[in-house]
């Protein structure tokens, strides 16, 4: 199984999906232990439609963020991908132990997905939406 973890330039954790500058992957085999890492860098921040491509092509399975939009959810699900919302600001090495040992404890969508007007979440700014089609 591969998972990616958000990650903004600085390589945090994104809080946010349309905050992401790249991603970590990890490899994970079935007794839940990471075998390999890696950083895809996304082609452009201001394409976040390509990313379900690029993920699955880089044989993602899940990806762990702490909010994105229900557009941008639709387009990961079509893509194959399986989004899990919530996750807590973190040092991304602790979000996967955590994960990887069942202690991540998921909160609320940090981005309700709710028709986005212009308003700020922290780290980022939300204006309009997501523009890929679901």
């Amino acid at each position: 199984m591969k998972l990616a973890l958000t990650l903004t330039a600085a390589v945090e954790f994104a809080l946010h999906y349309g905050a992401a500058a790249k991603f970590a992957v990890f490899d994970v085999d079935l007794p839940r232990r990471v075998v390999h890492r890696r950083l895809i860098v996304v082609p452009q921040a201001s394409e976040p439609c390509a990313w379900p491509t690029l993920l699955r092509a880089a044989g993602v399975d899940l990806v762990l963020v702490g909010g994105m939009g229900a557009r941008a959810r639709a387009h990961m699900e079509e893509h194959g991908l399986k989004v899990l919302l919530g996750v807590p600001m973190a040092a991304p090495e602790d979000l996967i132990d955590d994960w990887l040992s069942g202690r991540l404890e998921i909160g609320v969508n940090s981005c309700d997905g709710g028709g986005h007007g212009s308003h700020v979440h922290g780290e980022h700014n939300h204006t309009g939406h997501c523009h890929c089609e679901p």
